[in-house]
């Protein structure tokens, strides 16, 4: 299933994750507004990193910068052609996704320039243009595009798994339940199990989630880099969604450790490191320069809580780049930003305002975490009601969450009985 878990690294993230990109600097927010190109169809300065630039520091290898590189100047010797575009687009993508530098998805789009509008493209091309667009939150425009390459060339697993991790962004769960037996269907049960051990853990049952993933971490057809690093991520998330923090941990430390991890698994074990008070092992995980948004947040938790003199320095670096966003008119509400103002600012009513506006089309557990805790903080737990109907439809729990809708639940009836 190798294809198919080289698409995966956005299944948290894709987290988180379609919303899983998270932005460093000069980047703010994971995925990139809908004028990230001026009229000429050049990518604004900040999306342009020169190759020297490109941030391939965190467990990857010379070689790999080497291949980017490679690619780019491939593209530029022969930017008409669309097979070398769509090769260098996706290898640009796959950058943005493993490194967290967004500046690699404005590369990408400006690679499908010429055929941004065009539907008489491969199915390949469709593709690439499908993970751009769902990176602006263009969601229907990104579906409209897996559908068309799915329609031309149903035997690509990844097609179908990156259509499943939409499905999974937007909580639509029926049909990201058929798309999983589809993908079993067409590509057998090897090929399924991962959408299905994710499906186990997002519908309540994150037990089971943990032995089919840890199950597949010995599977021969898991043992690439990219498929490992997917691994990573969900062996650790399923232990955190059933209560074992410590197992989450050990499983995020040791994949860190190894000198492998990818920018997800690096945020996923800080948050959880700053929400236990470990923030000393927190700051030593969060040493790697630059830092993406959702890094950057929550190296300023961190700082705050040490009191090591950091915080000024590292809030000045975020306030800058929400200034270049105001400045393009960027209007994506994105999880650091989200967090930033929940709990740097200590404006729990922006951050409900934004949180809402996010929930209408990203709805997965740690979206409903910030939406919740919002509403909770800025003491207006009726407006966080709608998360008591997405528990209910999709059977999600996790300890933190469950306390979190509890008391949303409780306000709701202590008023119901004044």
């Amino acid at each position: 299933m190798r294809s198919l878990h080289n698409a995966s690294g956005l299944w948290r993230f894709i987290r988180a994750s379609v919303k899983g990109f998270s932005a460093l600097p000069l980047l703010v927010a994971p995925l990139l507004a809908a004028s990230l190109f001026p009229a000429k169809g050049l990518a604004q300065v900040r999306f342009q990193p020169q190759e020297s630039a490109v941030l391939l520091k965190d467990g990857s290898t010379q070689r790999e910068a080497g291949a980017l590189r490679q690619a780019m100047q491939r593209w530029r010797e022969n930017p008409k052609d669309i097979a070398t575009a769509t090769s260098t687009a996706r290898t640009a993508i796959l950058a943005a996704i493993r490194h967290g530098d967004l500046r690699w998805l404005g590369n990408a789009q400006a690679m499908l320039e010429p055929w941004w509008t065009s539907q008489e493209i491969p199915g390949d091309t469709q593709f690439v243009r499908a993970l751009i667009r769902q990176g602006k939150h263009d969601f229907e425009g990104a579906l409209a595009d897996l559908n068309a390459a799915i329609a031309k060339d149903p035997q690509q697993p990844e097609f179908w798994a990156w259509r499943f991790a939409i499905y999974m962004v937007r909580a639509e769960l029926p049909k990201a339940k058929e798309e999983c037996a589809a993908i079993g269907r067409r590509f057998g049960s090897a090929e399924q199990s991962s959408c299905y051990a994710v499906l186990l853990y997002r519908t309540g049952n994150p037990a089971q989630a943990v032995l089919e993933l840890d199950r597949l971490s010995l599977h021969p057809d898991y043992q690439g880099q990219n498929a490992q690093e997917w691994l990573a991520f969900h062996r650790g998330e399923a232990r955190r969604v059933a209560g074992d923090r410590t197992g989450a941990r050990k499983v995020w430390e040791s994949h860190i450790r190894a000198g492998t991890a990818s920018h997800g698994v690096r945020v996923a074990l800080i948050d959880l490191l700053n929400r236990e008070g470990a923030y000393l092992d927190a700051w030593k995980f969060n040493d790697k320069l630059p830092r993406s948004d959702a890094l950057l947040v929550a190296a300023i938790q961190t700082a705050r809580a040490l009191r090591n003199g950091q915080e000024p320095a590292l809030v000045s670096e975020f306030s800058q780049r929400l200034s270049q966003q105001a400045a393009r008119g960027d209007s994506i509400n994105e999880r650091p930003i989200i967090k930033y103002k929940l709990e740097i600012n200590q404006d729990p009513k922006e951050a409900l305002r934004m949180a809402q506006l996010a929930w209408k089309t990203e709805r997965e557990p740690a979206d409903a975490l910030l939406y919740a805790l919002a509403a909770i903080r800025s003491g207006m737990p009726d407006q966080a009601t709608a998360l008591l109907r997405w528990q209910s439809e999709t059977g999600y729990r996790e300890p933190e969450l469950d306390r979190l809708l509890g008391d949303i639940r409780q306000a709701g009836s202590a008023r119901g009985k004044q």
